[in-house]
């Protein structure tokens, strides 16, 4: 892990730039060395295809998804009585993703854990304008993308059930910023499957739709076939009376015919 010596302002800054982005406030201008950090944590995301970049890019949104101010505040405080020092502000987030999601790491340092979501959330507060750009940008590329949502907010919540862990091993259950951030992922668990139970339904209503069709369709082709069926049963009765009545009048003629010459008549 990559780390540098820790300052109290250093340790707050995720903090405060959490508290300065409110869905309200104006787009923060950002200096040339904050665009240039930008791209720098921003190094290592996918390039090879757009699908690849906008599953990076939405799932670096959602991993901030609830960190409040006082959540942020709790992850520094714990980080310092750990003796945890803050990430590098340039860290690639694909490095503190990669981190976070590893298995023995999680287990064995929890602290590391935390301060990795602070670095999370540090970037979005301060690159977020980036992100949302490459996220629009590939969206009116491409406005299939959106297909993937519910299988990135998938994958973050699982990443933060992994932070809320770690601030229970921590300590910080009863502490309310992190109950609050508990209880969220609750509700984002809840909202994920009920979207997904809409979408089980809709393929449901589509598969019954398109059954129903098929059948009637069906039928529809079994009644079109009996009427043809049954108009030609007419028309080769007509024929037969019409050629059964030529016939008789064949033969009257024929009879009368012999009759006039067994007859001499003229």
């Amino acid at each position: 892990m990559k780390h540098v010596l820790m300052t109290a302002a250093a340790l707050l800054l995720p903090t405060t730039a959490f508290a300065q982005t409110t869905p309200d406030a104006a787009p923060i201008a950002l200096s040339p060395e904050q665009s240039e950090q930008c791209i720098t944590m921003m190094s290592g995301f996918p390039d090879d295809s757009p699908e690849s970049r906008y599953v990076f890019f939405r799932l670096a949104q959602e991993l901030a998804k609830d960190v409040t101010p006082e959540l942020s505040t709790l992850m520094a405080q714990y980080m310092v009585e750990n003796e945890t020092r803050r990430l590098p502000a340039d860290t690639p987030m694909l490095d503190v993703i990669e981190d976070i999601a590893d298995p023995v790491l999680r287990q064995a340092a929890p602290e590391q854990t935390v301060a990795g979501m602070a670095h999370i959330a540090y970037f979005n507060a301060l690159c977020g304008q980036f992100v949302q750009g490459q996220v629009d940008s590939l969206l009116a590329f491409n406005p299939d993308l959106n297909a993937t949502n519910i299988a990135i907010r998938e994958d973050a919540l699982y990443l933060r059930q992994i932070l809320a862990e770690s601030l229970d091993r921590l300590g910080a259950s009863q502490n309310m910023a992190a109950q609050a951030y508990a209880l969220s992922l609750v509700i984002e668990r809840d909202d994920i499957e009920y979207i997904g139970f809409e979408d089980e339904i809709g393929e449901l209503e589509t598969l019954f739709m398109g059954d129903l069709d098929t059948k009637l369709a069906r039928s529809n082709d079994a009644v079109n076939e009996g009427m043809d069926v049954d108009a030609f049963q007419d028309a080769v009765t007509l024929a037969n009376d019409m050629n059964d009545q030529a016939r008789e009048q064949a033969k009257g003629e024929r009879l009368w015919t012999l009759v006039r010459i067994l007859g001499g008549g003229g």
